[in-house]
């Protein structure tokens, strides 16, 4: 009888133990899946609040834009400074201003880094609005490529000029007169079961999906484009912005890792950025 007893004792025992280190293994399963989602949603998060206006596209898992690293207020009215005696250069407008390849702006903090790519942009209307299109270069159009700061004549404090690569014509003014300077787009993609991001590619007019490899990096993995309990439609979703909110993206990740006993666990982290950044 003790033999008997002593048997069903350890049976217990050793299910409840089975069943505690089951769960243990399962808790610790999705408390890694949500760590690395949280830290791949924050990352992306962090940069899409920078982007540009209007600079957002997306394509399949794939998203794409053009990353702010300054911006300031240009000069609209062709005066002459008291300050210096010199005559202002007001940013380049169809229909209003000819074409230039310099123009003044109003405090500016920037410090160009040698060997980047760095765009001057003026009210671009969005992806696939034609000649309001930032990614396809029209001339005129919403974006130019950046050269330098003139240095070289004479402003009063706060007054900046800035140099294009090119003579250049923007397409309209924008309403608060705001001027951005961005550098070379940054996308996100999820491909397989990674998390990837591409940057130092160039600007293309046609979104790449996905951007050359060699630029890729990696932000998490176990990344799913399929959920068996709630509908995908893509990790990726953009708004526009209208005039009553800003634009906003939705990001919509799903893990999923098998234990043991080939049990798929899944975590879902849906997240809403707003861009605030206008033109």
């Amino acid at each position: 009888m003790v033999i008997v007893i002593i048997g069903i004792i350890a049976g217990l025992t050793t299910r409840f133990l089975g069943d505690t280190v089951s769960g243990y293994v399962t808790t610790s399963i999705y408390d890694q899946l949500a760590r690395s989602g949280r830290l791949a949603v924050e990352r992306v998060n962090r940069e899409l609040r920078n982007a540009a206006p209007n600079t957002i596209r997306v394509s399949g898992n794939c998203i794409e834009f053009l990353p702010l690293v300054a911006s300031a207020s240009y000069q609209d009215q062709a005066v002459t400074y008291a300050a210096t005696s010199t005559a202002s250069i007001p940013a380049p407008i169809l229909n209003i201003s000819a074409a230039s390849d310099r123009w003044d702006v109003f405090d500016l903090s920037f410090t160009p880094v040698a060997g980047t790519n760095y765009y001057l942009l003026i009210y671009p209307y969005g992806p696939g609005s034609g000649a309001g299109d930032p990614y396809q270069g029209t001339n005129p159009g919403p974006l130019v490529g950046f050269q330098t700061i003139d240095t070289g004549t004479a402003l009063p404090a706060g007054v900046t000029r800035v140099q294009a690569g090119a003579s250049h014509r923007f397409l309209r003014h924008s309403p608060v007169r705001r001027l951005y300077i961005a550098t070379q787009p940054v996308s996100f993609c999820v491909l397989g079961n990674q998390l990837l991001r591409y940057a130092n590619y160039g600007l293309q007019a046609v979104q790449p999906v996905p951007p050359p490899a060699g630029s890729a990096q990696v932000l998490a993995t176990e990344i799913q484009t399929t959920d068996p309990d709630i509908p995908f439609t893509a990790a990726f979703r953009y708004q526009s912005a209208s005039l009553v909110r800003n634009s906003v993206v939705a990001l919509d990740f799903r893990f999923m890792r098998n234990d043991a006993r080939g049990n798929a666990n899944w975590v879902r982290l849906y997240h809403e950025v707003e861009v605030a950044n206008v033109p």
